[in-house]
């Protein structure tokens, strides 16, 4: 292992380097310059800047070398494949670190889901680092896998992956000093703690400070993240497959403050991975939309690094790690070359095989489950917004026959449905939908944040009954039914989350699946399936439907289906 005693002779220029990336336009996100010089790299670290010979030496005439980005908060289960698999994929996107939190799995498998995640990281080609996930389940009220304790939690802490808590979505549960949560806050001590604090309150915000929660990933306008700044926060500019709010938040980036906003991606689909990008893929959004190049670099590194205590890393610079990625310029993001701890990267598109496990419990379901028994004229329903996992509750107009609800007036209206699957519960509850525009189609998947239950959607009781038996048969995933056929399945067999198959067939898979969305009528402005796996989550404003019934995030209860 090399010491300092190697890296000073080279430093000196004493000594030729191992490698020097030569004439290279690098960016200094210390002073926000560009500085045309040689990088020295000896082993894993840049040993200098300036003038170097090396016994290999690459040359980057004309292009921009910046440090490795970091993506600082991201679920990878919504990948839908291993860790192993992930960082072959953002690597060669230049994102040399990720902050994950694998909090879904976690909800279905508990302990041993996260001891699988950070083992199976092992295998990365990138730095992975975990938060420990703060909500299992996501609130009291969840039906879940697993109920995650202090206790349960405390043994990762000694994890040198371990980086803190991830992100604590139960807002109430801080704000009410509940125990449960005050005790995963306090066992992690002076480690990060990530939030989740959609519209919080002034006097709730300072609670959730005071407990030492400093990032926020689910601002919708600048005003908000000017807010959560102005207190302290770090607050997050996310691009995922579904929830796309940097535009939003863009606003807020000033000189006084750009060193609090950090760059994530939170849930992004294997094939928007591997087609789009990921941190680098925000460069791209964030420059064509007004932010200067070098302080978008700026965001995606070196605050990144010191949010978390990453000091090895976020910046080109002796002493540091090299990684690095070499662009072909600062308006498209192109990629020449990404390093490694000091080795460039090559695919290598061998993986690990992992054992299929079935992780539902339920029972077989018929189309007669899917009746809902007509209780009044008007009724509560969920509304989708355009781009957002965000939901509007609003009232429309039913009808029904001989005791059932035979139609629901609007526009693009579908029946939604969650369903128990980690005990055999027979838990199960069903609303309507609006605005996705599916028709004679159901999809039924065991995505659904972040208890991952089973949760259908459809337009015919008996397809979605096949949608949801046809999982159970395959052990998890998702799965489109039309007019009594399965058309297109997806196995994923770890938790029905994840599968360790060979991503470009997964991503034909996926292909095929968001094919078929459109084809039976998807709008453009909604990911099918990461739209419907979030329609189950309470924590995001403003209702969504468990499988014990409708939750209204702003009186945070249960709301009957039928208005008074």
């Amino acid at each position: 292992m090399m010491t300092i005693r190697d890296y000073v002779p080279v430093s000196m220029g004493k000594k030729k380097s191992e490698v020097v990336l030569k004439n290279a336009r690098v960016i200094n996100v210390f002073d926000q310059s560009i500085e045309n010089c040689d990088i020295a790299i000896e082993g894993e670290i840049i040993v200098g800047l300036g003038s170097y010979q090396g016994e290999i030496e690459i040359d980057c005439s004309g292009c921009i070398v910046a440090p490795g980005l970091i993506d600082t908060h991201v679920h990878i289960e919504s990948s839908m494949v291993t860790p192993e698999v992930f960082s072959q994929i953002v690597l060669a996107h230049g994102v040399t670190t990720a902050i994950t939190d694998p909090h879904e799995i976690a909800n279905v498998l508990g302990v041993k889901g996260i001891d699988f995640m950070i083992k199976n990281s092992e295998k990365s080609v990138m730095d992975l680092f975990f938060m420990l996930p703060s909500c299992v389940p996501a609130t009291e009220f969840e039906d879940n896998g697993a109920n995650l304790t202090s206790i349960e939690l405390e043994p990762f802490l000694k994890n040198n992956k371990v980086l803190g808590l991830g992100e604590v979505m139960d807002v109430q549960s801080v704000t009410q000093a509940k125990d449960n949560m005050i005790d995963k806050i306090m066992a992690v001590g002076a480690k990060n703690k990530d939030g989740h604090c959609p519209s919080i309150a002034e006097k709730e915000l300072n609670a959730y400070l005071c407990c030492g929660i400093n990032t926020d990933h689910e601002c919708s306008c600048y005003e908000e993240a000017l807010q959560k700044i102005k207190r302290g926060m770090y607050v997050m500019l996310r691009e995922g497959s579904a929830t796309k709010n940097i535009l939003d938040i863009l606003p807020a980036v000033r000189d006084n403050n750009y060193s609090r906003f950090l760059f994530c991606t939170d849930d992004r689909h294997l094939e928007d991975l591997i087609s789009e990008g990921t941190i680098d893929n925000c460069l791209k959004v964030a420059v064509k939309n007004g932010l200067d190049p070098i302080r978008a670099i700026t965001i995606a590194t070196l605050n990144g690094a010191q949010c978390y205590g990453l000091k090895d890393r976020g910046a080109v610079a002796p002493g540091l790690l090299a990684d690095l990625v070499v662009f072909e310029d600062l308006v498209d993001f192109k990629i020449k070359k990404v390093f490694k701890k000091g080795k460039e990267f090559k695919h290598n598109m061998s993986f690990t095989p992992i054992p299929e496990e079935n992780s539902i419990h339920a029972k077989e379901i018929n189309s007669e489950d899917f009746k809902v028994p007509y209780g009044g004229d008007k009724i509560n329903l969920i509304k989708l917004k355009p781009y957002s996992v965000e939901t509007l509750k609003v009232q429309r107009i039913a009808k029904g026959e001989e005791g059932y609800i035979t139609s629901v007036e609007g526009e693009d209206i579908s029946k939604l449905a969650v369903i128990e699957r980690h005990r055999d519960t027979g838990k199960m509850s069903i609303c309507y939908l609006e605005g996705l525009g599916l028709k004679n189609c159901s999809i039924a998947q065991t995505i659904a944040h972040d208890s991952h239950n089973i949760i259908v959607l459809g337009d015919s009781d008996s397809d979605m009954a096949l949608a949801v038996n046809t999982l159970r048969t395959i052990g998890g995933g998702i799965v489109m039914v039309s007019k009594g056929e399965v058309i297109e399945a997806l196995n994923l067999p770890i938790g029905g989350l994840i599968t360790s198959e060979d991503p470009g067939k997964v991503v034909l898979s996926l292909g095929r699946l968001n094919e078929a969305a459109k084809k039976f009528g998807v709008k453009k402005e909604y990911d099918a399936f990461l739209t419907l796996g979030f329609m189950a989550l309470p924590v995001i404003p403003e209702i969504k439907l468990t499988a014990r019934g409708l939750f209204d995030y702003t009186k945070f209860s249960f709301i009957d289906l039928f208005t008074i």
